[in-house]
């Protein structure tokens, strides 16, 4: 840790056929510069902003309700996210908590006209799951026996309502907290057997119905697995999570689904333990410095640094499992607003989610940074996609040699490591991705590590693409690579 303070204060402030192969593409084979292990940064497409905040961002009142159980009627996660939008659109928004504690979604129903369309709604936020899953109502209770099926079809029936009354209200389901049978005896958990089945409902409905979905539980159902005594403490009660605990999982997600400005965000992976460094803001960000920390140890020192993807303007500290640090001496990297850097594996999936990022800007300022644990899968382009068609292939690879040596936005198109030039070193990306979707990122590596001989495997590569490219065979590059990787 006191080398990552140490680091932190250092400052204070062309045509459609291929060209002819460049000299020094056999040199940078000699040299071994599109070595295995060197998996990309890759420029990622932004979640795009939902209705409400494109409409925000025009200037116009909004209505947002929010509406479901406990966990909205007394959640500190609608007042944390409420400060954090009231603070960039001061005076547009009028929020409505129509929680109804204790209440499932048969109760949801009934009271949807007074309680939500009465408010005219631009936006509405829905949860009753939490409260569907409870079987110990009482038999004469409107809310007693909802069945899974019953909880999506009043979910269903809300929505067609809101859908009828008011076609342009956003409509986000959140997934809540797990509960769990506390020492206070209310037995949360035993009195709700089939919750994640509930869950699931609100997870099939959305994409069903291509809503927004906040699925909050994957993240809290990781935090009880991984570290059971931090659940317990966010969840004391068995059922309702404190303000610490709407903070670090709920809060974050909201805004990050809603496509709101998070400022410089680290975006984790859940099942990978993949980071992403984006500008979830509407304005550049120049970058002299970052320090990713755990408390509790939980980085992996094997990520992929910018240095270590060849940018030569950044230096990297010494990595240790609870500090991961690089800086920008001689000047800053800008990030053009959406614009990622994708970090690798830099946390370990099976530990704690204390992640903090620090940053510097090029004023000097050490700021803290936003950090959400996500499904960066859902939001991301494929690892050397640089055309950003969804696939990786031929087309990628003539895009960077069409881009060779010219200047570019860090990030974007095929500049793989963020330096603002095309050179050798972003075609790395390419052959790290080439046919690979980013979900199973390790399978390239180890397709690749496979051959004895990489730096000569690979820039056989690049010539038998050239080959055929240039035969206008584009359709045999899968094959050539396959036979080459396979040797």
């Amino acid at each position: 840790m006191p080398r990552v303070t140490a680091l932190m204060g250092q400052r204070s402030c062309c045509s459609d056929r291929l060209m002819t192969p460049r000299p020094w593409l056999r040199t940078f084979a000699l040299v071994g510069a599109l070595h295995a292990a060197l998996t990309p940064l890759h420029a990622a497409r932004a979640l795009a902003a939902s209705p409400l905040i494109e409409r925000l961002d025009e200037g116009r009142q909004q209505t947002i309700v929010v509406y479901g159980t406990s966990l909205t009627a007394g959640g500190a996660w609608v007042s944390q996210v409420a400060s954090v939008l009231d603070g960039q659109y001061p005076g547009q928004i009028t929020w409505i908590n129509s929680g109804q504690s204790g209440k499932a979604s048969n109760t949801g129903v009934a009271l949807l006209q007074s309680a939500v369309l009465a408010h005219s709604p631009d936006a509405v936020l829905i949860e009753f799951a939490m409260n569907d899953a409870f079987t110990a109502y009482a038999t004469t209770d409107l809310d007693y026996g909802i069945s899974p099926e019953q909880s999506q079809a009043n979910l269903n029936s809300m929505i067609d309502s809101l859908q009828a009354a008011r076609p342009e209200t956003q409509i986000v389901l959140q997934t809540m907290n797990p509960a769990w049978d506390a020492p206070n005896g209310r037995g949360s958990a035993t009195k709700r057997p089939q919750l994640a089945a509930y869950y699931q409902g609100y997870r099939d409905v959305a994409a069903q119905r291509d809503l927004t979905l906040v699925d909050n539980n994957l993240v809290w159902r990781q935090i009880q697995d991984n570290t059971p005594s931090v659940f317990e403490t966010y969840v004391a009660d068995g059922t309702h999570p404190n303000a610490a605990g709407y903070s670090a999982v709920t809060t974050p997600a909201v805004l990050w689904q809603l496509g709101a400005d998070t400022g410089l965000t680290l975006a984790v992976d859940l099942k990978t333990g993949r980071a992403v460094l984006q500008n979830r803001s509407n304005a550049a960000v120049d970058l002299i410095s970052y320090s990713i920390r755990s408390p509790s140890g939980a980085l992996q020192t094997s990520w992929r640094s910018l240095a270590d993807r060849g940018n030569a303007q950044w230096a990297e500290a010494n990595a240790t499992p609870f500090a991961l640090s690089e800086l920008n001496a001689t000047g800053a990297t800008t990030l053009a607003p959406g614009v990622a850097a994708n970090l690798d594996v830099a946390w370990d999936a099976s530990r704690a989610l204390d992640l903090e990022l620090v940053y510097q800007a090029a004023d000097g300022v050490a700021r803290a940074g936003a950090v959400v644990y996500t499904q960066l899968a859902d939001d991301q382009n494929l690892t050397g996609d640089f055309n950003g068609d969804g696939v990786v292939s031929g087309a990628d690879f003539l895009q960077w040699q069409r881009s060779v040596g010219a200047a570019a936005t860090p990030f974007v198109g095929a500049d793989d490591n963020g330096d603002g030039v095309v050179d050798e070193r972003d075609l790395a990306a390419w052959f790290a991705g080439y046919g690979t979707p980013l979900a199973v990122p390790g399978a390239a590596l180890a397709t690749v590590r496979v051959v004895p001989e990489p730096a000569a495997a690979r820039i056989a590569v690049v010539l038998a693409v050239t080959h055929f490219f240039a035969r206008g065979i584009a359709g045999r590059v899968c094959d050539v690579t396959a036979g080459i990787l396979a040797r």
